[in-house]
């Protein structure tokens, strides 16, 4: 996220209740930093905005046909083609990278941080399903095929007005899967998957009102200009033995949904042989000091990764773990601290009989960060499913 996204979140976070310890933008500032997380102690992400994590089916993105006397843009070399309204200015960043910025024309010719509404696109090298569960979250596709998510946040009105006043911050984020390629950057070919990234924000009630479905659309016009392979590798490599890989758990603990979501993630090391693909189904069991299954809905959850190795086993760069990648496995449980449930241990196991254990989040207000503030029990039911469903 760039500092406008930033700056912009943070006064969204402030209309939300005021200005916390930590919240969705200090936990993206970190990825926008980096993209690895320490492996020393427990780094906590915290989303203090949102309401849920909530899986819908959208409504299928605008047509071709609605964009019919829009304008075409084209950036040959990240293999990007998209359409916008007549009017609208497009530029790059001031400080250089290949983002696209555009702006409707009422705010054309202003700083970056001074528009009403504000759509960026770019593409980068990187899985798409990535840290995008501090929202509300839905799943589609473009009509080109490819599978997205969307993290959003409706308009929050600006700390000290009223609520009918136009003051009002929100934005999100579409992450496209763009297939894997290889693309030049610098003296070196990168290749591996990428995504196309869709950003919007906006800091005035009527512009979102008036733009919200323009940014779909622009979305609904994103094409290819050339073909790709799937992002999750080559399926004609050897199927990869049981001895070729071992699980990763990169130490951190997530949290979101004011500290009412858990979520539990890590990712898959290559240890030795020829290249292989890898399809793996992983399940995560919540124990108790017993080792019985806590009484939660969906426990035991699976989910599914897939990819090469070793080019896609998670990485590990200067003393941290890239938390990116096909081979990133993540479970969400929601409303974790409500009242009777035991501290819990983490269980992961693979096909094959692999087995990873971890120490489940705390309750107690003495052994938790205090940046975490005070978990609840909010009269919901606390459930556990694979991310994404």
């Amino acid at each position: 996220m760039d500092e406008l996204g930033l700056k912009l979140g943070e006064l969204a976070e402030e209309a939300a209740g005021g200005a916390r310890a930590a919240g969705p933008v200090a936990a993206r500032r970190r990825g926008a930093r980096h993209r690895r997380r320490r492996a020393i102690g427990a780094l906590v992400l915290v989303a203090g905005l949102v309401a849920g994590l909530v899986w819908v089916d959208r409504r299928p993105l605008p047509t071709t046909d609605a964009t019919k006397g829009w304008k075409t843009f084209t950036d040959a070399p990240n293999n990007l083609q998209f359409r916008y309204p007549p009017g609208w200015a497009i530029d790059r960043r001031p400080e250089g990278g290949d983002e696209v910025l555009l702006v409707p024309p009422e705010d054309a010719g202003r700083p970056p941080d001074k528009v009403r509404y504000l759509v960026t696109v770019g593409v980068s090298q990187s899985f798409w399903v990535g840290e995008l569960w501090t929202g509300p979250t839905a799943r589609g596709r473009l009509p080109g095929g490819q599978p997205y998510l969307l993290d959003g946040e409706e308009p929050q009105v600006a700390p000290g007005q009223p609520a009918s006043s136009d003051q009002a911050y929100g934005g999100g984020t579409y992450s496209i899967d763009w297939g894997r390629y290889c693309t030049s950057g610098g003296d070196r070919r990168l290749c591996g998957p990428h995504r196309v990234m869709v950003r919007f924000w906006s800091s005035s009630r009527s512009a979102w009102n008036r733009y919200r479905a323009v940014a779909d659309t622009i979305v609904g016009s994103v094409t290819q200009l050339r073909p790709t392979g799937p992002s999750v590798g080559d399926r004609s490599r050897p199927a990869c033995r049981a001895d070729q890989w071992r699980l990763i758990w990169p130490e951190e603990q997530a949290f979101g949904n004011h500290q009412q979501r858990f979520v539990h993630q890590g990712g898959v090391r290559y240890r030795k042989g020829p290249p292989c693909h890898l399809r793996l189904t992983l399940r995560l069991a919540l124990l108790d000091g017993a080792g019985r299954r806590l009484s939660v809905a969906g426990n035991p959850a699976t989910t599914t990764v897939e990819g090469d190795l070793p080019e896609d086993q998670m990485q590990w760069l200067e003393g941290s773990w890239v938390i990116d990648g096909p081979f990133m496995w993540r479970f969400a449980w929601e409303e974790w601290c409500n009242k009777g449930l035991p501290v819990a241990t983490l269980r992961v196991t693979a096909e094959g009989g692999a087995t990873l254990t971890s120490p489940g989040p705390q309750r107690s207000a003495t052994k938790r960060p205090a940046i975490l503030g005070d978990c609840r029990d909010r009269g919901r039911p606390s459930t556990l499913a694979g991310w994404p469903r």
